[in-house]
């Protein structure tokens, strides 16, 4: 150990130039020089290493650490040449197995973590190797909510991204009866609400959606006044980039912000009258005339769309929690399963 390290110093002293480099692989390490100012290629560079380990016929990545204590790759002539300029004075390489070097990760505190990890470690019997989790080569978005600022508490605005026809966006919708809150007291009005969700669909997934929620916006356009038709078309036709306004059925759930959300959970308002609370309990029940009778009534299906199941298994739950239902079950229910359409996805 002590003939190297003089080595290397007496390397140095002559030739300031040269940048020493000494490699890992395993338990076995080799030391080698390059010109500082001219290092060459990392093809050039790669051939050397796994010439100097004999390791020819293996497939491997190269990392070095660098002056912060972070392991970094070396896959490019430009990450070489950075490897090599930030020597000071060596450069240490680390070569790993590409099947392993998948599960470690390189960054900031890296190195570190992987000198902890080896200093803790027993001579005791091995137990069972934990799984590793490498990180991930194919990812996208699904859905977010946004506009949280500027929405009433009681409403989400959530959007859906439906990457191709591989995945359906998996919910249907029925018109009903909602209740607002007017200057004159509550009224009943037209709406459109969320019936039923598809399991294993992109809205089921995603938690932002749920049976009973009021459809109140499709990418910006009010869906009041609209025939279920229409509100179809409009989910239809922006199907790839479904943007749905809702006003929750389950308020629990929703984004809490600011000191206001300690009693406003349990609040159902529309965007015009947002800071009125509805009356309690007992006072919402009368507006429920026929629940009982709607319980029994099956999905009617447009255009022969429905989605897995029979009539028996499109019936409309009847509800039994809080807050209670404030709107009469239509007698139309459009799936959003797969958007079959004149020969679309």
């Amino acid at each position: 150990m002590n003939r190297s390290f003089h080595k290397s110093q007496t390397l140095r002293f002559y030739d300031c130039s040269a940048v020493e480099v000494k490699s890992k692989f395993g338990a076995e390490f080799r030391r080698f020089s390059l010109d500082r100012h001219k290092p060459g290629k990392f093809e050039d560079f790669y051939k050397l290493v796994v010439h100097t380990h004999h390791i020819s016929n293996t497939d491997v990545t190269i990392g070095y650490a660098d002056v912060h204590g972070d392991l970094l790759p070396i896959n490019n002539d430009d990450n070489f040449c950075k490897a090599v300029s930030s020597a000071n004075p060596l450069l240490r390489v680390f070569i790993q197995k590409r099947e392993e070097a998948e599960h470690c990760s390189f960054g900031a505190g890296s190195l570190s973590r992987r000198r902890k990890a080896l200093a803790l470690r027993e001579d005791g019997p091995r137990r069972r190797a934990h799984l590793h989790i490498g990180l991930p080569h194919d990812f996208r978005p699904v859905s977010s909510i946004i506009d949280v600022d500027i929405l009433p508490e009681t409403h989400r605005r959530v959007r859906l991204y439906r990457h191709g026809c591989q995945k359906p966006l998996g919910f249907y919708i029925r018109d009903g009866t909602s209740v607002r809150v007017a200057p004159q007291g509550l009224e009943k009005v037209p709406g459109i609400f969320i019936s039923r969700m598809v399991p294993g669909g992109l809205a089921e997934s995603t938690g932002l959606l749920a049976v009973d929620d009021e459809v109140l916006e499709v990418n910006g356009i009010e869906v009041a006044g609209k025939t279920l038709d229409q509100v179809t078309d409009m989910m239809i036709a922006n199907s790839h980039n479904l943007i749905v306004t809702v006003k929750p059925a389950n308020q629990r759930n929703n984004v809490v912000r600011g000191s206001r959300a300690s009693g406003s959970s349990g609040r159902s308002s529309d965007s015009a009258a947002s800071r009125h609370s509805l009356p309690t309990a007992p006072a919402l029940l009368h507006l429920q005339p026929d629940d009982a009778d709607s319980d029994d009534e099956p999905d009617v299906v447009l255009e022969g769309v429905l989605v897995g199941g029979s009539a028996e298994e499109g019936r409309w739950p009847a509800r039994r929690d809080w807050p209670p239902n404030l709107h009469e079950v239509g007698p139309q229910t459009v799936s959003f399963g797969l958007f079959q359409r004149a020969g679309g996805c």
